[in-house]
């Protein structure tokens, strides 16, 4: 059998050196050479190969400074929980005048199919402008299908949009298992001005444990719903309120209702949320919490009130993305019982063929009202069966990659 292996592994290391010696079959330069060179820096997921097999009077590069042509894909989620996605075209070199920006909305229940060949449609119009700069204009054709006469479209639903998505994941051994399910409905109304959206959800986690000292079972459960009212007053300013109700039994919170008014200004015009978004938000909160047991200010109901002030910005360039946020707020009266929260990512190319990706969070928290006034267990510790009380929490991931070779990537093969 080993000789067999090893005869068929000769036979295909002699096949793959023959052809590696032969001359091989590329594109034909004689027109590939006038082509326009396209790198694309997707934010969506979208699927790049089957863009690179439709359209092919472009030559795809994996570097920008290689390119002649930028698209930058991104999408937002509609109101009917669609995506509207947003190409956005920037000429670079003898091109650099040329710039577009393209929209294409997908319905909610448009198929993978259905989304790949709209988007291979609207690139291929947005290269148009650019393959008509070269000496490929001669083969170009441009084709146009009046539209039909169309009625106006009646929204029996009026903008109000119902989902429900159920979740559940299980895994076992002889010693472990967990179950872990979750309902989350929502209800969502968006319009030109106006915002609402009602979401929810009921989680249980059932850990078994199989120990020296005999078995444990923990059960913990979780309510949440939120319902967020907004309303644009200008291209800076909205104003909107949020109601909140929580139940945990980690967190020691039989019950958590949050009512308050929220305010943002938008320093950049919101028209301009596909390159970026840079924002203060106001959120002065009036909170009823009760809780399952007494906690370490010898509560088991109280009112509170909170201020809380969120500063953040989202920025999409040709180097890349960034986005930042930072989050304060404190219990009235004072300022002890108080809590900032830092968040962050950036993904940027540093030079040709190095891009780096960081992402990270780290919180200062002095607010934790809610914490047991009586200590925990050692396997509720061990196991984190309890919110436990700590100053700080934080964490982080960094990513490196760095790609040399050829700079063009057109070809597409689908083995394995």
């Amino acid at each position: 059998m080993s000789r067999a292996v090893l005869a068929l592994g000769l036979g295909l290391i002699a096949i793959a050196s023959a052809e590696s010696s032969a001359p091989t079959a590329g594109p034909d330069s004689s027109w590939r050479d006038l082509a326009p060179k396209l790198y694309i820096q997707d934010q969506t997921w979208a699927d790049i190969n089957f863009i690179k097999t439709e359209i092919t009077f472009v030559n795809y590069v994996r570097d920008r400074n290689e390119a002649d042509v930028q698209l930058m894909i991104t999408c937002q989620t509609t109101g009917d929980d669609g995506l509207e996605y947003c190409l956005t075209f920037e000429g670079l070199g003898a091109f650099h005048n040329i710039n577009a920006l393209i929209k294409h909305t997908t319905a909610p229940d448009a198929t993978r199919d259905d989304t790949r060949r709209a988007l291979v449609d609207a690139i291929k119009c947005g290269l148009v402008p650019y393959v008509a700069r070269t000496k490929l204009r001669d083969n170009l054709q441009v084709e146009f299908t009046p539209p039909t006469t169309t009625q106006a479209v009646t929204d029996p639903w009026h903008n109000w949009v119902f989902s429900l998505s159920l979740n559940g994941w299980a895994n076992a051994d002889n010693g472990y298992s967990q179950m872990y399910y979750y309902a989350y409905p929502g209800i969502k109304r968006i319009t030109e001005t106006e915002q609402l959206t009602v979401t929810g959800g009921v989680s249980t986690n059932r850990h078994w444990y199989a120990l020296d000292s005999g078995d444990i079972t923990t059960i913990a459960r979780s309510y949440d719903g939120e319902a967020n009212y907004g309303r644009k007053l200008s291209n800076h300013l909205a104003l909107g309120a949020r109601l909140l109700f929580t139940s945990s039994d980690y967190s020691n919170i039989r019950r958590q209702f949050a009512l308050g008014p929220r305010f943002e200004y938008d320093i950049v015009p919101y028209s301009e949320y596909v390159r970026h978004k840079v924002y203060i938000q106001v959120i002065p909160v009036a909170v009823y919490n009760s809780y399952f047991d007494t906690t370490l200010y010898n509560k088991t109901s109280e009112y509170l009130t909170k201020n809380e002030v969120l500063v953040g910005a989202k920025l999409t360039r040709s180097w890349g993305t960034l986005a930042l946020s930072a989050c304060g707020g404190h219990y009235l009266p004072g300022f002890a019982r108080n809590r900032l929260s830092l968040h962050s990512s950036l993904s940027v190319r540093v030079v040709a063929g190095l891009s780096v990706t960081l992402y990270g969070g780290y919180d200062l928290i002095h607010d934790q009202v809610a914490l047991r006034k009586e200590g925990a267990t050692e396997e509720e510790r061990l196991l984190r069966l309890r919110e436990m009380a700590t100053s700080y929490s934080y964490w982080a991931s960094v990513g490196v990659t760095y790609t040399f070779g050829s700079a063009f990537a057109n070809i597409v093969n689908p083995i394995f």
